[in-house]
């Protein structure tokens, strides 16, 4: 009986001891995990936002002045069986009247509008132009044609 009462003391300071570490656990992890909500929000504030649009998208300035250059092409909708435009925040379909002006075409670069027989054209990505190339050209930086002695230069330095 006398041992009986020594391994259970034995026993009882091996369990005390193991919920004082677990509770010590618990208090260092709950203390980190309230740390960090504190910490994130300081450092997500200096972060900018990926999902925000460029400053031309934003809305108008308090003073009321508006986007200078008139509509603003900001998205084209293409589907097999659907064709839409967001033109400044309002989504028009093809067909659609987008102010006074009807809208006669869309393409994934571009929406043209007919306002009383003058055609208007708005470019989803304005200062972007594609260009096509035969196969074996070669252009320098600029653009520009290279003669023939040159094309095969450049096209060793692109391997």
């Amino acid at each position: 009986m006398a041992g009986d009462m020594k391994k259970n003391k034995g026993n009882n300071w091996i369990a005390q001891t193991a919920r004082l570490h677990r509770d010590r656990v618990l208090l260092y992890c709950a203390c980190g995990f309230i740390f960090a909500l504190l910490e994130c929000p300081a450092r997500a504030e200096s972060l900018p936002d990926p999902t925000r649009p460029p400053s031309e998208f934003e809305a108008p300035a308090a003073g009321g002045a508006t986007v200078p250059g008139g509509p603003l092409l900001q998205s084209v909708l293409i589907s097999p069986r659907h064709k839409a435009a967001i033109i400044s925040g309002e989504t028009v379909t093809l067909g659609g009247r987008y102010g006074s002006a009807r809208v006669v075409k869309i393409s994934e670069s571009g929406v043209v509008l007919n306002e009383g027989g003058s055609l208007q054209t708005l470019k989803l990505f304005p200062g972007v132009e594609k260009t096509m190339s035969q196969i074996g050209e070669a252009a320098d930086s600029s653009g520009k044609q290279l003669p023939r002695s040159k094309r095969s230069a450049a096209g060793k330095e692109n391997k």
